[in-house]
């Protein structure tokens, strides 16, 4: 402690008449250095740190600074403000938990007004070591019991695993919320789980009504990153419990043969927990052969379309306590842009049909009235003139197609439309789909059951009328040998 007095002697007066008292604050700290030793990972060891003002005048300490390096593996749990009055002591807990297995050092600053140490630096070191450690688990986070009317009830199962290499002991547990929901068997707070093993806990829900139930179940334990996990206990719907919630961007209308990006970045936890993301498809048009998303697992998926129709793809959200949202939806129309849009889709993996659509005019593997693989960009219409001219877009060699053929501003006329079971490698009996859309909307869909060789005419498309004039005539296009009976095989572009 430094002595408060100060002379002050003023000219003409005498000592005695003008002596002043000042006193200071006086900061003394105990101890000044920390060393922790050898401490397992990830568990906290504590020491104390006692600050004592020895002067005569509060003592203001402005802040405490904690520095680790590396990570934050020291804190303490005193930040300031404070301030000391004479002879008062604060006892400050400082902890060491670390990360993994290396030697740490750190500071702690005390920061006052003590004139002569208003900078007070405590030096810290420690080293993690390794040790086995409990980890504790939940399987599952959420028991669920779903709809149960009174006065039946229903059973959920969890099980406490320990995935760690030290055993567990469970603290006090509690449960809190809804009294429809009760342990069966003994309370299990301070039981022991060796490594690698698990406890069984079995709830009984007994719903007094239909209104709905949630509640929670608090699990203490020694494990030392995750000393407390949490059950979630729902029947009913969970009455007011509330839910994450999956929300879809949702685009409409699409196109098809398009990426479609699906954006599910909007949805949200009431709690604010983080997200797992869960995307599916629940329909497809007939003929797509569409079974999955891109990213189906991400906050953003794609959706790649292969035939016109209606797309249906549903999110599923799930918080980080193992709660999931009710699926959100979208429908999404996939409108070919184009003005016609014959499509041709079948239902075997080998097989290989061809879509041909041809003029009123046109003979069938003829050219240039015939638009096929072997023709897949004809000059129709007006020369030179790409807008009222056929397209195929893909030549399917192989399973389920679809296969497209496209005209963005058609000629008037009457389109024919014909399907050939070109090849069959290996299948046998194959059903073909063809739809028409007109002007963005759907005005056919039929199918047939074709034998290789064979030749299926729907129908005509009426055009401007973008009507379809069904038909339904087939043929056997079987190649003959010079002794009349069939020789099938492959043939080649425009052979009759």
């Amino acid at each position: 402690m430094r002595a408060g007095l100060v002379a002050l002697i003023a000219l003409g007066c005498t000592p005695s008449e003008n002596n002043v008292n000042r006193v200071y604050p006086d900061i003394t700290v105990t101890p000044t250095s920390l060393e922790f030793g050898e401490v397992p990972a990830l568990y906290a060891q504590t020491a104390e740190v006692t600050i004592i003002n020895a002067g005569l005048d509060e003592l203001d300490i402005e802040r405490i600074d904690v520095v680790s390096d590396p990570g934050a593996v020291f804190s303490v749990d005193q930040q300031g403000p404070l301030v000391l009055q004479n002879d008062e002591q604060l006892v400050m807990h400082v902890v060491f938990q670390p990360e993994t297995y290396v030697d740490y050092t750190g500071t702690v600053t005390i920061w006052s007004d003590d004139e002569e140490e208003g900078q007070f630096i405590i030096p810290m070191s420690g080293t993690g070591v390794y040790a086995p450690t409990p980890d504790i688990a939940l399987s599952p986070q959420v028991i669920d019991f779903g709809s149960v009317s009174p006065p039946l009830f229903s059973y959920g199962t969890m099980q406490i695993v320990n995935e760690g290499g030290a055993s567990v002991t469970l603290g006090n547990i509690e449960q809190s919320g809804s009294s429809t929901f009760t342990l069966v068997g003994e309370d299990p707070s301070g039981y022991n789980i060796p490594a690698g093993q698990s406890l069984t806990l079995v709830y009984l829900y007994t719903p007094l009504d239909e209104e709905g139930d949630n509640g929670t179940v608090t699990i203490p334990s020694d494990d030392p990153d995750e000393p407390e996990v949490t059950l979630t206990l729902l029947g009913n719907g969970g009455g007011d419990f509330d839910y994450p919630d999956a929300e879809i961007d949702c685009p409409s209308p699409i196109e098809p043969r398009r990426t479609v990006t699906l954006d599910g970045t909007g949805s949200s936890d009431p709690n604010g927990l983080s997200l797992t993301y869960q995307w599916a498809i629940d329909g497809t048009p007939s003929g797509s052969a569409v079974s999955g998303l891109t990213d189906d697992t991400s906050s953003v998926a794609y959706l790649l379309t292969d035939v016109a129709g209606e797309y249906e793809v549903s999110l599923v959200v799930t918080n980080s306590d193992g709660v999931s949202s009710a699926p959100a939806r979208c429908q999404m129309d996939a409108i070919p842009e184009e003005d016609l849009h014959v499509e041709l889709s079948w239902n075997t993996a080998n097989a290989d049909l061809d879509l041909h659509l041809m003029t009123s005019e046109g003979q069938f593997f003829a050219e240039p009235y015939d638009c096929n693989f072997c023709n897949q960009t004809p000059d129709w219409g007006t020369a030179l003139d790409a807008v009222d001219d056929p397209s195929l877009d893909l030549d399917a060699r192989w399973g389920y197609g679809p296969e497209n053929i496209n005209i963005d501003a058609p000629i008037d006329d009457d389109y024919q439309i014909l399907v050939h079971y070109y090849d069959d490698n290996g299948d046998d009996t194959v059903v073909a789909t063809v739809k028409v859309w007109s002007y963005g909307i759907e005005v056919y869909e039929g199918s047939y059951a074709m034998s290789r060789d064979w030749v299926w005419q729907p129908g005509d498309i009426n055009w401007p009328e973008g009507t379809v004039g069904v038909r339904d005539d087939y043929w056997d296009n079987s190649p003959k040998a010079e002794d009349g009976t069939t020789d099938s095989g492959p043939r080649g572009c425009f052979t009759p």
